[in-house]
């Protein structure tokens, strides 16, 4: 912060759009206008109703469509909130209705009436005349980010015209700043660098972004998501396959080829043997061919079968589906490229471990044989396990038989999260970033409330703040 400037030389009205995280906004089916995704309303059955909590297919059928069917972006849209509370109806008019109130209301009401005072102790003493207009972007994370960035220019439109409203009191208005968490930053990443929005902004602020993708996500495709995501996106490698694999906007949070784990390594799925040596060590170049299309190796991302279990049991019509939603990722991932930032960009991120992050996936053999006698593993624990093995039968004794016995002669278990970051994006993609001035915190947040950190809100204020003297 420059502290030697010690008052805005004139009224000043910010426009700020906030860009949420994947299922940081709340979701309905579009025709039948039925609540998708409420994270507020979850209450341990969750929000899409017990027939799609208890059934793979019901999940599939609630986030991609009905059996036989592949992702259509039309199929889901924002549900925008309705009136009550903190919400009024000038609030919901700015996009904060649709998203994920527990996460981040608190965060836009400290942004909305507090960071902008001198009260905060962010802001030089006597600049009393700054007003930000906070607007909010909820999107369809389920769809192509290319496609939510796309939308986001009328968000940006809309804040300024609301700001400029203020002009009749003597404010100016100044260009807007874009303020982004997690998946948001790459639904920003693509306004300004793929759609043309740069120049209708100043700059912009990242949170928390997966940079170049997360290897939680092959982790969660594999071996199920945790917490409240794991009761829409799937508790097991079935149900999250239905799910985000075929899903556009999950997919493209995967590695991409600029991906580097915490050390800087550009392989991080790996396959370990029982003398530690490493048996496996991808992506050799490409991850795209080589993991997440990959049909031939027991370790690849995608088990065709789980990806429409009603409507195509065998998945050969739906890993088709996957494949091109694949394929569309590694072009998006492609477009947007190492240097893919608006040139007035500053971002944050975790580097410390008390919320440990997957940099890396290992697969670790825990039986005799470190190779699989094939590529279709003999048992799926659907959670992290996959096991190859004999079937025996014990020895009948006085008081009958008992059930046969799964013997395994090769096992591989993906190892816990040890690589520092927020418990989802690790700290190397904050510290291989390319372009924007990016910094680790100094004590760590847990992703989804990163807003929630002292720390972190510090960091915002001076960066909207510096922002707002560059235009000055």
């Amino acid at each position: 912060m420059n502290d030697a400037v010690q008052s805005c030389p004139e009224p000043v009205s910010l426009p700020i759009v906030f860009v949420p995280g994947i299922m940081g906004s709340r979701l309905r089916n579009r025709s039948s206008r039925r609540m998708v995704w409420d994270p507020d309303r979850y209450v341990g059955r969750g929000s899409l109703g017990s027939h799609a909590i208890s059934f793979t297919a019901g999940k599939r059928r609630a986030l991609v469509g009905p059996p036989g069917r592949g992702f259509n972006a039309r199929y889901l849209e924002v549900d925008p909130g309705a009136v009550g509370g903190t919400l009024t109806q000038d609030r919901i008019n700015r996009g904060w209705g649709g998203v994920h109130q527990g996460s981040y209301l608190s965060f836009l009401s400290w942004l909305d009436l507090t960071a902008e005072t001198p009260a905060a102790g962010q802001v030089p003493r006597g600049c009393f005349n700054l007003k930000y207009e906070v607007w909010v972007h909820p999107y369809n994370w389920t769809d192509d980010n290319a496609n939510s960035g796309s939308t986001l220019g009328r968000t940006v439109a809309d804040a300024v015209a609301s700001a400029s409203r203020h002009e009749a009191r003597g404010y100016r208005t100044l260009k807007p700043v874009l303020l982004t968490h997690s998946m948001g930053g790459l639904v920003a990443r693509a306004y300004t660098q793929l759609h043309g929005g740069a120049g209708d902004i100043h700059g912009v602020i990242h949170g928390a972004m997966p940079t170049d993708g997360s290897p939680a996500t092959y982790k969660r495709i594999r071996a199920g998501f945790e917490g409240i995501e794991s009761q829409v996106l799937g508790r097991n490698q079935s149900e999250a396959t239905a799910t985000a694999g075929n899903l556009p906007g999950p997919l493209q949070l995967l590695p991409n080829i600029r991906h580097k784990s915490v050390n800087g390594s550009t392989r991080w799925l790996f396959a370990t043997g029982r003398s530690r040596r490493r048996l496996v060590s991808r992506p050799s170049s490409n991850p795209y061919g080589e993991i997440y299309t990959n049909q031939s190796d027991w370790w690849r991302l995608i088990y065709r079968q789980y990806l429409d279990p009603d409507g195509d049991p065998t998945g050969r019509s739906a890993f088709r589906q996957s494949r091109a939603q694949i394929i569309a990722a590694a072009s998006y991932h492609n477009r947007l490229g190492s240097s893919g930032f608006h040139p007035n960009t500053r971002m944050f991120y975790a580097a410390d471990r008390s919320h440990l992050c997957w940099d890396h996936i290992d697969w670790r053999q825990t039986a005799r044989n470190d190779t699989p006698p094939t590529p279709q593993p003999q048992r799926n624990d659907e959670n992290g396990t996959v096991e190859w093995g004999d079937w025996t039968q014990p020895v009948y004794g006085p008081f009958g038989g008992s059930p046969p016995v799964f013997i395994p002669t090769t096992s591989y278990t993906i190892q816990d999260q040890d690589a520092p970051g927020d418990g989802t994006v690790h700290a190397g993609s904050g510290r291989h970033v390319s372009g924007p001035m990016s910094v680790p915190t100094r004590r760590g947040f847990e992703h989804q409330m990163a807003f929630d950190s002292n720390e972190v809100r510090r960091f915002v204020a001076e960066w909207l703040f510096d922002m707002v003297q560059e235009q000055l």
